[in-house]
């Protein structure tokens, strides 16, 4: 069960959404939810974005931009973060009962077959929800 306040783990994609599509992902998530959210940020995903942001080019911008947002989440560190960083997201999220706000269908995909609530981008306009427990909106 997940329990309140709700723990948001956010991919590194995700926090290129109010670039994209002019957006504020963390009022917009918490729109989404039945009660107060918590967002977190794991190391590998941290990790992932400073690596990015030293990139000359578009992307590298986005994650400088990216960077800033961070600091609106709690960085949670002691994650098994062997594999790639979706390996180390799936990890956490099924370990700890979060939900996990990504834009990447794949990763979306292996969250929804263990079960773990996701937060994503539907069309290009708006934040959707899907498998939150029923009774607990």
């Amino acid at each position: 069960m997940i329990q309140l306040p709700y723990r948001v783990a956010l991919d590194s994609n995700f926090f290129f959404l109010p670039l994209t599509v002019r957006m504020d992902i963390f009022s917009e998530t918490e729109r989404l939810l039945p009660g107060r959210a918590q967002f977190i940020v794991i190391k590998p995903v941290r990790e992932e974005i400073e690596r990015l942001s030293g990139r000359r080019s578009q992307l590298g911008r986005k994650a400088k931009f990216a960077l800033r947002l961070l600091k609106r989440c709690e960085e949670i560190g002691e994650v098994d973060a062997a594999g790639t960083v979706d390996d180390a997201l799936v990890n956490y999220a099924k370990r700890h009962r979060v939900v996990v706000a990504t834009t990447d269908r794949k990763l979306r995909k292996r969250l929804r077959d263990i079960n773990v609530p996701v937060i994503y981008l539907r069309g290009r306009s708006r934040l959707e929800l899907e498998g939150f427990p029923a009774g607990e909106d």
